[in-house]
This record gives structure tokens, C-alpha cells and sequence, in this order.
């Protein structure tokens, strides 16, 4: 099954480790819209923007909170499922989650310390050597036959 074991790094321990990580960023971010959208009142947040975005951009944000929280938690289902795709969405997660940071940082600023926690781990664990493509997903799938090109001519 193609992309199943690529990508995941170390052994169960590490990718659990970075999962949890991922995981628990990820479901943090739930408390961005809960607060905003007046679910809970969270005496803790002032709900103060760093940029003020306006009332339609504001809710936007909080729909990229959401976003963020999925991202982040796919990622680290994505470790944890050994798929090759984990990497590029927990970067992806992390800029979302740090650009809704910035703009609630007086509430939200303690989030860049996960974020950096998984930059550090994505740049520690590098990218496996088999998420390389090297053709052989392509023999895979042709039945044991690589294609190559001919020349005409």
C-alpha cells in the first residue's frame, strides 16, 4: 500500500511523542472559536486582537482556528498511521497556528512555544530517505514492470 510506512520517523516511541504533540496543539486551538463564538467564557482571554481584522475578518479567524485544530490533529494521526503525508501537514498546521497566534497574541502567545516544539521535531527527525521518489511506487503499480522512456526519432 503505497505511502503507509514512509515519512514516519523513529520508532513508536518517537512518533508518539510528536504525535502527542501534534495532537494536543491541535485541540488547543478549539478554544479560539468556543471563546470568540461566546460557547464558554474563558475568564482568562481578553479576546484582544494584536491587528484589529473587523468584525466579518474576525469570524474568518476563528474558522482558521478550526483549521488549524484540524490540520494539527491530522498530522498527528498522520504520524501515528505511518503516512507519508504527516510532514507537510504539520508544517502547514504551524504556520496556520501561528499566524492566528500573532493576531491574538496577547491571548494566544504561549501557543508558539508547541509550534516551535514541532519545527524542532520535523527538523530533528528529517525527512525519511523513502519519501524520496524513486520510482519504485511507479514499478508498484505497473506490476513489477518499470516504464521507461523511449526515444523516437
Amino acid at each position: 500500500m503505497t505511502g503507509t510506512t514512509r515519512g514516519a520517523p523513529g520508532g513508536p516511541w518517537v512518533r508518539g511523542v510528536i504525535a502527542v504533540l501534534l495532537i494536543g496543539h491541535g485541540l488547543i486551538h478549539a478554544i479560539g472559536p468556543v471563546e470568540m463564538w461566546g460557547v464558554a467564557d474563558l475568564a482568562e482571554l481578553t479576546g484582544t486582537q494584536s491587528v484589529d481584522l473587523g468584525e466579518t475578518v474576525t469570524t474568518v479567524a476563528a474558522v482558521t482556528w478550526l483549521v488549524a485544530l484540524v490540520v494539527l490533529v491530522a498530522a498527528g494521526w498522520g504520524i501515528l498511521a505511518r503516512r507519508s503525508w504527516w510532514r507537510p501537514a504539520a508544517i502547514v498546521g504551524v504556520i496556520i497556528s501561528q499566524l492566528v497566534i500573532i493576531v491574538w497574541w496577547g491571548d494566544a502567545a504561549t501557543g508558539t512555544i508547541p509550534n516551535l516544539l514541532i519545527v524542532i521535531a520535523l527538523l530533528l527527525t528529517g525527512p525519511s530517505p523513502t519519501t524520496r521518489t524513486t520510482g519504485s511506487d511507479d514499478t508498484a503499480r505497473l506490476g513489477g514492470q518499470a516504464s521507461s522512456p523511449t526515444a523516437t526519432g
